[in-house]
């Protein structure tokens, strides 16, 4: 199928009408956001909702690519539990210049070494991961020779689980209505299912079977005035009805009087909010799986950093622990795109070549040999790059005419704080990617607060495949280790960013052609 073929044309009137009923479906199914609030600092409502974004027909996707990405994923847990574990790596990788020039990354490996310094209560961490891929199809290239190469891996609050498979089930459902027009491509076995609300789960079912209290409850941390809940609550809805665990979900900022430490064991206990007449007995906690904490602005104030030491310290799992989510960082992804660092990991050379394959261009900005190469290509050809600090969640990096402004502006802060030789450059935070160059021409409609965005526009869709891993960290040893489930993101192919979250794209499901 080419990219032209699908979706379909439609006249206004009979697309009014898939819109119409995959809104009505929407609503009806939990695809679902808190609406924006009436005015800026304002909780959202609680009592009402709007849909979230989505594409009104599936997107054609190369099944060959589709297939590799989720057979990849086990591999990918086993690399990044091993690198949560090597804490020599982790220590000269992030605890460089990284947590020298990144102040954020900074306070989270002073927590990492606070903990190790004391001894880690708890050696098993949950990694509920996500690794993100572009088609990558150079001008010229025939389908066959197209391949996927890696955006980014997520350690820490992967999203979309919930809401991924929601719209998955939407597009099903407008095929099975006849809403579609009829292609010989789209058919039901086209359209794959998607496991990720059942998997994610089951790895923190998994996690709290682990931990060994049939009593104690999994903490669910969450933004304050989060407007993403629905994907959020099915989790605790699966958790409670299926696996017979309980899951509270609390914000950051409640916790910062609500949480201690049992004196014996380092038991994290959670104490309710309670009255006179109501008293209420702590909680133990048996996993914290983060919906936050991976930005600067989620530790609204010193308090969140020291609710995040507290949580370390503890005996309760984490989702992702310090380790986990510090292996994330995109300097680790670069890092690791050197062969001799991957060997490190990955002993056998036939793994090795499959993640290879993944790879796209990966260079650091220091003073090495490949950084000075790096600054060069990023001066001179700088529509070949984007450059990317050690952020999650969307809106933090730099395209293309911006990298050189910008280089020039962290050389100017570092002239003005008068570094001396030897001292790590505010650049140094950052990696240079090649930009990957996904398939042309390629149409979808896009549905965002309730009507399309237009007729057509040209999009770009990233694939994530969703991967469960509880790793031993003092060994490295994965004790569970499962591919879940999918994410097809879409946005327009004139937008460099792709969050769902902050308004840049839409949430799609795959048709496999």
């Amino acid at each position: 199928m080419a990219a032209a073929d699908w979706p379909l044309q439609l006249v206004q009137q009979d697309e009014q009408l898939v819109l119409d009923l995959a809104s009505d479906y929407a609503l009806g199914n939990g695809l679902v956001l808190r609406p924006l609030p009436s005015s800026p600092g304002a909780a959202p409502s609680l009592t009402s909702a709007i849909h979230a974004p989505y594409s009104l027909y599936p997107s054609a996707f190369p099944r060959h690519l589709f297939e590799q990405a989720r057979e990849l994923q086990p591999a990918y847990n086993e690399l990044y539990a091993r690198v949560t574990a090597d804490d020599r790596f982790l220590d000269r990788v992030v605890g460089g210049a990284v947590s020298k020039v990144d102040e954020f990354q900074g306070r989270l490996y002073e927590i990492y070494k606070q903990v190790q310094a004391e001894g880690i209560k708890q050696p098993l961490s949950l990694g509920l991961f996500r690794s993100d891929y572009l088609v990558h199809a150079p001008e010229g290239a025939d389908t066959k020779d197209y391949a996927i190469k890696q955006v980014e891996f997520n350690t820490i609050s992967s999203s979309f689980g919930a809401l991924s498979t929601r719209v998955g089930d939407l597009h099903r459902y407008l095929l099975a209505n006849g809403a579609y027009p009829t292609h010989p491509s789209l058919t039901r076995s086209a359209l794959p299912p998607n496991g990720a609300l059942e998997g994610l789960a089951a790895g923190l079912a998994a996690a709290h079977k682990a931990y060994g209290v049939d009593s104690a409850v999994v903490l669910m941390v969450t933004q304050d005035n989060e407007r993403n809940a629905f994907d959020q609550r099915p989790l605790e809805y699966e958790l409670v009805e299926k696996h017979g665990i309980r899951l509270l979900r609390i914000p950051f900022s409640q916790l910062r009087t609500s949480l201690s430490l049992a004196s014996s064991t380092s038991a994290l206990l959670y104490h309710p909010p309670a009255s006179a007449s109501s008293p209420s007995d702590p909680l133990e906690i048996s996993l914290v799986y983060y919906r936050t904490a991976y930005a600067p602005t989620d530790y609204y104030t010193p308090a969140e950093w020291s609710t995040r030491a507290l949580i370390e310290r503890s005996l309760a799992i984490k989702c992702p622990s310090i380790a986990m989510q510090l292996a994330g960082a995109k300097k680790v992804q670069q890092v690791l795109s050197s062969p001799d660092e991957l060997a490190r990991f990955v002993p056998d050379a036939a793994d090795r070549a499959r993640l290879e394959e993944s790879f796209t261009g990966l260079w650091p900005l220091d003073d090495s040999a490949r950084g000075r190469e790096a600054l060069r290509l990023a001066r001179e050809e700088p529509e070949r790059f984007v450059l990317k600090p050690q952020r999650e969640g969307g809106g933090n990096n730099v395209y293309r005419g911006d990298i050189p402004p910008f280089l020039d502006a962290l050389e100017a802060e570092d002239a003005k704080r008068g570094l001396e030789d030897g001292e790590p450059r505010g650049r140094e935070g950052y990696i240079l990617m090649s930009l990957i160059e996904p398939p042309k021409g390629v149409e979808q409609v896009l549905v965002k607060a309730g009507e399309a965005t237009g007729s057509r526009v040209e999009v770009v869709s990233e694939l994530g495949v969703y991967g469960v891993a509880l790793v031993d960290e003092r060994t490295g040893e994965l004790r569970l280790n499962e591919t879940v489930g999918h994410l097809l993101r879409t946005k327009a192919a004139t937008s460099d960013e792709g969050g769902v979250a902050v308004g840049y794209s839409v949430i799609d499901s795959p048709l496999l052609v």
